[in-house]
């Protein structure tokens, strides 16, 4: 029977101790009480060592002396008797008194107790024998408490072990006694001031020459800060794994060969690769998720992942990836190398972005650039065709008036040969207006600039006024000019300040009838602004402008009809001209349209006007 406990040993020693004085009475042997002596001393205790042996001596005096053998020789054998239980008791008082706690505490020289750190050792059977004095001073036990604590109970050092790891830790110790493997658990251990910290207990069997175990030695090594550390350390690897799995963008990794063996979650998701699936040959292929990209892209992608993998350099490269759904997506991939203190590429980290819908948007972008074009293109002819019908209006109707008139005069009885020669030449004027607005157009096409003369602008607004004068009698609008008498001359097209002045008098005139306001005051003014510019303001008392920048824009108008691009003209009519024309709103009602151009020479004008500029058509 194998007894595990310090209470079944003595329970049997006890049995044995009465069974030995029954036998002595039995017998009539007195040296058979020594056995009941020596099983009192260990049991009971050293100060009743004495006691045992008095008793033993009384019982032994009444067997001795009740037998035949007389007094004298009763009395020698008593004396033996009581010699030899003082010796055992001497014997096995020195023993335990001098035991392995003892030895080591009260020794002078060196041995387990003085091996730096928390140390340990056991009998073979498992029971405790000794803890050096750093595990003692850490639980706050001395010698003598910690050795009664182990002989009442073989598990009594687990009244310093956490709750929680009792029942695990008795476990372990148990396993390495009935196999004989090492020792080696983690535990709390509670220490003199009642807090518990971790420690790890490594235990090894000492075995003598025939290999049977002949003790136990043990050191247990405080990893309190350690556990703590890694429990940290868990920690930020959780909350890292949580951003790369979290964060918006498909993360991979990749060896320093190449080979992917990372995908985040997002990546997971998104193309519905399996990142613990394998190879035949236990490493994963590039050449497996090359497969990922289109037909068309994957021979320029493997070529350009290969020769940055080769150069270590980084790489950015945009190509179609198949989606988990079988849809191809178009993906920014970008690679960048990870390298040591030397320069030895350790690792790789590469970004997929998404950006179908951003090369969706730019292609849809470019196709509406282009319908854009040709709607500009078209509607660019269609207001030139409105414009050359306008221009040639005034001066063919004028010719078909002045004809009309000229056969009058010749029809007349008798006939007004100077009235209708009068009349011819203003014929021949229509007819020279008519040609020249052909000649700008054909000018325009041929991407030719007329020849800047001096002109004068207070001619250039008499004459827009008389070939409005019609409009500006039936839209009830009064005419107010305040022209500059000193206004110098500037070198500019004829042709093309009419074609601005009239589209600005004639807005003004638009302007008022659509307001119905009264009264309709149209006032154009001429006027020198320092020493280099001439302007030209035209202000009607109309509802003003809603958007007085945005009405200089092509195809930007507030009629109904129009087209917006009667002040896109004019614009670029003056900024060729190196002028500038804008718009502003007037506090009492209406709009002011101003233009101003450059006071020079006709060389110069020449000069400017020879410089590209932004043109409509």
């Amino acid at each position: 029977m194998e007894l595990t406990s310090t209470k079944q040993r003595r329970v049997v020693a006890l049995a044995i101790g009465a069974a030995s004085v029954v036998l002595a009475l039995f017998v009539d042997e007195p040296y058979v009480l020594l056995v009941a002596v020596a099983v009192i001393c260990i049991c009971i205790g050293w100060e009743a060592g004495l006691v045992a042996v008095a008793m033993a001596a009384l019982l032994s005096s009444v067997t001795l002396f009740s037998g035949e053998s007389g007094a004298a020789g009763g009395a020698v054998r008593l004396a033996v008797f009581v010699v030899a239980a003082l010796a055992l008791w001497l014997v096995i008082k020195i023993f335990r008194t001098r035991s392995f706690y003892d030895r080591v505490y009260q020794g002078a020289g060196p041995g387990i107790a003085d091996i730096p750190g928390l140390g340990w050792s056991a009998y073979p059977d498992g029971r405790f024998r000794f803890f050096n004095p750093a595990v003692l001073e850490y639980v706050g036990v001395t010698a003598d408490e910690m050795r009664r604590m182990m002989d009442a109970d073989d598990y009594s050092w687990a009244q310093f072990i956490h709750p929680d790891d009792v029942e695990a830790s008795v476990a372990k110790w148990r396993h390495s006694m009935s196999t004989g493997e090492p020792l080696n658990d983690e535990q709390r251990v509670r220490g003199a001031d009642g807090t518990y910290r971790w420690f790890r207990d490594i235990g090894v069997a000492s075995r003598d020459d025939r290999g049977r175990i002949i003790g136990w030695y043990g050191q247990i090594e405080d990893i309190d800060d350690q556990r703590k550390a890694e429990v940290a350390l868990r920690q930020s690897e959780r909350e890292l794994r949580l951003l790369v799995d979290t964060v918006p963008t498909m993360i991979w990794l990749l060896t320093p060969a190449g080979l992917p063996y990372y995908f985040n979650k997002r990546f997971v998701d998104w193309a519905g690769v399996d990142p613990t699936e394998n190879e035949p040959s236990g490493n994963p292929q590039f050449a497996t998720h090359v497969e990922l990209f289109h037909p068309d892209d994957r021979a320029a992608m493997k070529a350009a992942f290969q020769k940055s993998f080769a150069r270590g350099e980084p790489l950015q490269h945009k190509g179609r990836l198949c989606r988990r759904d079988g849809e191809y997506r178009w993906i920014d991939s970008r690679f960048e190398p990870l390298r040591d203190e030397d320069g030895t590429i350790v690792r790789w980290y590469g970004v997929n972005l998404d950006i179908d819908d951003e090369i969706r948007a730019q292609e849809a972008l470019r196709l509406a650039d282009e319908r854009l074009s040709r709607a500009l293109r078209a509607a660019s002819l269609s207001e030139l065709s409105v414009s050359i019908a306008h221009e040639l209006n005034q001066p063919l109707q004028a010719v078909v008036a002045n004809a009309g008139a000229f056969q009058r005069w010749l029809s007349a009885d008798p006939p007004n040969f100077e009235h209708a020669s009068r009349v011819a030449q203003k014929i021949i004027r229509n007819a020279d207006a008519a040609a020249q607005v052909i000649s700008r157009i054909r000018a325009l096409f041929a991407k030719t600039s007329g020849e800047p003369n001096p002109i004068d602008l207070n001619a250039v607004i008499t004459e827009v006024c008389d070939l409005l004068a019609d409009k500006l009698l039936s839209g009830k609008v009064k005419l107010d000019l305040q022209l500059d008498p000193r206004l110098p001359a500037i070198a500019a097209d004829h042709v093309q300040m009419e074609q601005v002045v009239l589209n600005l008098v004639r807005n003004g005139i638009e302007a008022m009838q659509d307001a119905n306001t009264s009264p309709r005051d149209l006032r154009i003014a001429s006027r020198r602004r320092g020493d280099d510019v001439v302007e030209v303001e035209v202000r009607d008392q109309g509802r003003g402008l809603s958007d007085p920048e945005r009405i200089f824009e092509a195809f930007y108008t507030t009629k109904q009809d129009g087209l917006g691009m009667g002040l896109a003209i004019c614009r670029s009519i003056i900024e060729s001209h190196g002028g500038r024309l804008w718009a502003d709103n007037i506090a009492t009602g209406g709009a002011s349209i101003t233009f101003g151009l450059p006071i020079g020479s006709a060389k110069a004008v020449r000069s400017s006007t020879a410089k590209p500029g932004k043109r409509l058509v």
